[in-house]
């Protein structure tokens, strides 16, 4: 569930603010621009189960990111659940805010922190671009014991609220690219390409060749690490 739209996000007078770690400006930002009927649309999702709100903590290149939690208080109040901001972070910092496509695969969301057994998530971020961020932490909190039963996000890319991977998508994807990605894939990243998102896997459909897409990732890896982040090739 999407709540508002990037312009409306960016002319709001404290998301500057907000995104540099300011909470009183991200709760006002939340208050202002959380959609009710968005809420609505979250709660039937969650169909009256005993949920965990969980925000995405993390440092970003202009300091600690303080949106998503403000959104986790908000939508706490509305929907009654509590949120559990501090049991599981962003352990690396990834800087995706208006980075290109290559640097944000180059520098993949990796989290720590202890997942409780049983429980259902609801992950709460401030957007979704590529999706990256929010399947690697539902795939951390599934792979240790927990359900993820919905996601929602303060804005998004064009069509990135759609974070699984299409049937005819990943057709396309191996069709075109095949096992010499998957394996060019797993080399880099540990894992093959029925993993990556749609809008990941949309990005590689358009690429010419397997080259063109090693070579686009080792260049994003040398911007990324000029400016100062850690990529994963």
């Amino acid at each position: 569930m999407v709540h508002t739209t990037v312009a409306q996000r960016d002319g709001h007078p404290g998301y500057a603010r907000a995104k540099a770690g300011d909470p009183d400006a991200a709760l006002t930002l939340a208050i202002d621009l959380l959609d009710g009927a968005a809420i609505e649309t979250l709660q039937s999702a969650i169909a009256g189960r005993p949920a965990l709100l969980l925000p995405v903590i993390a440092d970003e290149t202009t300091g600690f990111n303080a949106i998503p939690d403000a959104m986790a208080q908000v939508l706490g109040r509305a929907l009654d659940l509590p949120v559990i901001a501090g049991e599981i972070v962003q352990t690396n910092k990834v800087g995706h805010t208006r980075a290109p496509a290559f640097q944000r695969l180059v520098t993949p969301a990796m989290f720590d922190g202890q997942v409780q057994q049983g429980a259902a998530y609801v992950l709460v971020d401030d957007h979704v671009g590529l999706g990256g961020t929010l399947a690697n932490l539902r795939g951390y909190v599934e792979a240790r014991g927990g359900s993820v039963i919905a996601i929602t996000t303060l804005t998004e890319s064009r069509d990135a609220k759609r974070i699984l991977l299409r049937p005819e998508t990943r057709d396309v994807l191996w069709q075109r690219h095949g096992e010499e990605l998957d394996q060019l894939w797993r080399a880099q990243f540990g894992h093959g390409i029925d993993c990556l998102t749609e809008v990941e896997a949309l990005q590689l459909c358009r690429q010419q060749s397997v080259a063109g897409i090693e070579g686009f990732l080792a260049k994003a890896a040398i911007e990324a690490r000029g400016r100062g982040l850690a990529p994963a090739v």
